[in-house]
């Protein structure tokens, strides 16, 4: 038989301890939001450093590729400027326009090919579509690459269009230099910017076949092109 002799039980808590006793639970589990927070804010600006500098890489990589691009194109426009002044010199002063006619005009033929070819590796090349200045960029390339093809579409028909002057070749060669430099990435892991000087460094040596036949055709005093 238990004691009940001098038991008191436990009164009741008023509402002022209560009311201790909850703020005081409060209070621990407040302390800790602004620790949270600044783990959170932490966590975020990591998450914003990485992606910036994902992207920072991925756009160095696609100016790189476009720049590859590019350079294979404008190669195929060198190898048809060296063909054609390798033909005035064979062939421009012999008294044959008409063979040098034909291999001005096959040159012509070969080189729009080419030509066509590398523009569609720029215009096939994956660009982001919030990289809006690398996109800039590809598509004054390719103002300047279907120029050429134009070009030599006319010329493989016939042979005098090398002696024209070519202004929409040049100006659309002139209209991409701006905006290749302005879609060189910051920063530039990759030396883009020195590569983009090597194509735009001598617009001299840049400009169209036609005009460089000129000069090599008073050079050789060739009596000209047929029509063809």
């Amino acid at each position: 038989m238990v004691d009940m002799e001098g038991y008191r039980a436990p009164e009741p808590a008023t509402g002022a301890d209560s009311a201790a006793t909850a703020e005081h639970e409060s209070w621990i589990h407040r302390r800790w939001v602004p620790w949270a927070a600044g783990a959170v804010a932490f966590t975020l600006t990591i998450l914003a450093g990485i992606v910036v500098f994902a992207d920072a890489v991925w756009r160095n990589v696609e100016m790189q590729n476009l720049l590859e691009r590019v350079e294979a194109s404008e190669q195929a426009m060198q190898d048809l400027q060296e063909a054609t002044a390798a033909a005035f010199e064979d062939h421009g002063g012999d008294g044959q326009p008409q063979k040098l006619d034909a291999e001005l005009r096959g040159l012509a033929a070969d080189a729009e090919r080419d030509i066509a070819a590398a523009g569609a590796d720029v215009s096939d090349l994956p660009v982001a579509i919030w990289h809006s200045d690398i996109e800039r960029a590809r598509q004054a390339y390719l103002d300047h690459n279907n120029a050429w093809q134009e070009y030599m579409a006319r010329a493989s028909e016939s042979a005098s269009e090398f002696l024209a002057p070519q202004p929409l070749v040049n100006q659309t060669f002139f209209d991409a230099e701006e905006p290749f430099y302005r879609a060189v990435p910051v920063p530039d892991l990759f030396g883009l910017s020195d590569r983009v000087a090597l194509i735009f460094a001598d617009v001299q040596e840049q400009e169209s076949s036609g005009q460089l036949v000129s000069r090599l055709v008073h050079k050789t005093q060739a009596t000209g092109c047929d029509s063809g």
